[in-house]
């Protein structure tokens, strides 16, 4: 910014002289000119190595100013220079606030479309949540019913198998053709839900196994009065009275009538156990030495069988 082309390597000479005042007169100039070589001058820094140049930088800024006409030049070139820094400012400025309102609206939008991710996200998640929550309450709900049907299953097969246990059949007696409300009179001691009639025979379903068992025990204690034979209804005989499987040998434990068939005239020969949860001794024996109980067939063992199992039942009762 040094009037003439000599001087242009200088750059801004008020500078160089430390002069901040507008319109400094000679005056100023020369006492900043002797300031400023009281640091520069290579006299008084020898061990400066650009003590010289800086020195010769300094006279020449100060004789450029004691110049009026290369100082008259110099200040219009900086007026110049300082009226484009000052437009090129301004316009700055209006362009800064463009730019800074084209970056709030920008900023603005970003925030709106942030906004609406996150309450998009948001959603989805919830929608995640919910759709995860209605699937564990329904595999929960399936379990359940799962875990209830198993119950239920159970407890049918259950109550089938009891109902099958406290069912009884009666056999008619030769020339008897007994009427339902006869056998109703007959098993009134006992808990009767139905009866299936035939034509030689009945089924009837009893509340229990025990009324099943007690039925065929009172029954067969008053066989010659009944017009029926009686014995659990699951109990196959054939018309010559004989068992329809071999028979079983179970110790310390009554044979269920259920279950048990036995070989013609051979009985079990240790009948002793458990029916309906009571114990009940051993048969009588009716010869020394605990001989096999003989008994014309199956129906007559049965019977006797269910006759030793009350004898033993008053025996302990007594006892």
């Amino acid at each position: 910014m040094a009037g003439g082309g000599k001087d242009e390597d200088l750059g801004d000479v008020y500078e160089i002289l430390g002069i901040e005042e507008p319109d400094p007169s000679d005056k100023d100039i020369q006492a900043a000119y002797r300031k400023g070589s009281l640091k520069c001058h290579p006299d008084r820094n020898p061990d400066d190595p650009d003590a010289a140049q800086k020195f010769d930088r300094l006279t020449r800024a100060k004789d450029l100013l004691l110049d009026p006409i290369r100082r008259a030049e110099l200040d219009r070139g900086k007026k110049a220079k300082k009226d484009l820094e000052a437009r090129h400012a301004q316009e700055d400025s209006k362009r800064r606030k463009l730019r800074e309102d084209l970056e709030g609206r920008e900023g603005a939008a970003n925030s709106r479309s942030q906004a609406a991710k996150a309450a998009a996200d948001q959603q989805e998640a919830r929608r995640k949540h919910l759709q995860q929550d209605f699937a564990a309450r329904i595999r929960a709900r399936e379990a359940q019913h799962s875990g209830r049907s198993q119950e239920v299953a159970a407890e049918v097969a259950e109550a089938r198998s009891t109902a099958l246990e406290a069912r009884v059949r009666l056999t008619w007696r030769t020339g008897s053709s007994p009427s339902i409300e006869s056998i109703r009179k007959e098993l009134a001691t006992f808990e009767v839900k139905s009866m299936e009639i035939g034509e030689s025979s009945a089924v009837v379903q009893l509340a229990s196994r025990e009324d099943a068992l007690g039925a065929v025990l009172y029954c067969r204690e008053r066989r010659h009065q009944m017009p029926f034979r009686v014995t659990m209804a699951s109990v196959k005989t054939s018309d010559s009275k004989e068992p329809a499987a071999p028979a079983a040998r179970r110790a310390s434990a009554i044979p269920d009538p259920v279950k048990v068939a036995a070989r013609p005239r051979t009985p079990p020969e240790d009948i002793a156990g458990k029916s309906a949860g009571h114990a009940f001794p051993t048969a009588p024996s009716d010869t020394a030495g605990g001989a096999d109980v003989k008994a014309s067939n199956f129906v007559d063992w049965e019977a006797e069988m269910m006759a030793s199992i009350a004898r033993g039942a008053a025996a302990a009762k007594r006892g």
